[in-house]
């Protein structure tokens, strides 16, 4: 039986990393796509990112990248569930899909641009609860 070590080795050797020099070197070119959970995000990312957290991506992911042949770097805190994710993604048939190793943590450490994000606080994602399911509205239509 595998280990989640052997596990992500495996996925590793199916995947591309780029370092955050490499990946910022991209911004405006590909898409960034933040899988942290919602609390790491609250905490800052980089801008232009979009947001869907690693439990949600299979379901998401197609609505909001639309462009299968489009760039995209992943990242997550660490750089194991972008890992993980960009594997995924390749697997929905994404063909330029790359993973930041080091994640967000790296990124911040380096000193390269990142914002605070204007999110809901909790009150107000209880309170419009319902039209953040709708993908026609989510968080960024309140």
């Amino acid at each position: 039986m595998a280990s989640f070590r052997d596990l992500l080795g495996v996925t590793k050797q199916r995947i591309t990393e780029v370092d955050p020099a490499a990946a910022e070197a991209r911004l405006g070119e590909a898409t960034f796509l933040d899988v942290r959970e919602q609390d790491e995000y609250e905490q800052g990312t980089i801008p232009g990112s979009v947001f869907i957290p690693r439990g949600h991506l299979e379901a998401q992911v197609e609505n909001r990248l639309t462009n299968k042949e489009h760039p995209v770097v992943v990242y997550c805190a660490g750089g194991v569930r972008s890992a993980f994710a960009t594997d995924t993604l390749q697997q929905l048939g994404y063909r330029d899909v790359s993973s930041m190793a080091g994640g967000f943590g790296r990124w911040k450490n380096e000193g390269r641009t990142w914002v605070m994000p204007v999110v809901l606080n909790p009150e107000q994602r209880n309170r419009y609860h319902r039209h953040l399911l709708l993908p026609e509205v989510g968080e960024n239509g309140q």
